[in-house]
């Protein structure tokens, strides 16, 4: 006969745990469109470079709006994600000046959230991949 502890916790029977059924890319496009953005503003200050500055300058400005629009999109998208009205509004926003920039920190926060939450290890320049454990 098998003894009943009435001390130990209930034990549920094991699914594999919470992570068996979540995809391993799940989130990637916004870590992608995060690098993206903050490669953008990198291009942007350095822009500051003289004679050739404004080439970098421009193509950091073309970055960053693709990246906005679709950091809006990707957080949109996810089952969990935020109500941010997708990348198109976010592009009308960060046309006005300095509120663009509280903009852009409010959706890299956003982003960075998302992606800590779904378990992606979050660094000074952006996502890095999940690995496999």
């Amino acid at each position: 006969m098998t003894e009943h502890n009435p001390y130990l916790p209930p034990q549920a029977p094991s699914d594999g745990g919470l992570d068996a059924h979540i995809d391993p890319n799940y989130g990637w496009t916004v870590a992608r469109a995060q690098k993206a953005l903050l490669v953008a503003v990198m291009l942007q200050i350095g822009g500051m470079v003289p004679d050739y500055g404004w080439y970098i300058y421009v193509c950091g400005v073309i970055l960053s709006f693709w990246a906005v629009y679709n950091l809006g999109d990707a957080l949109q998208t996810q089952e969990d994600g935020f109500a941010l009205g997708g990348g198109g509004k976010w592009l009308a926003v960060i046309w006005i000046p300095y509120v663009g920039v509280i903009a852009l920190f409010i959706l890299n926060g956003k982003a960075t959230k998302f992606l800590k939450d779904a378990g992606y290890s979050v660094g000074l320049f952006g996502a890095r991949r999940k690995t496999s454990r």
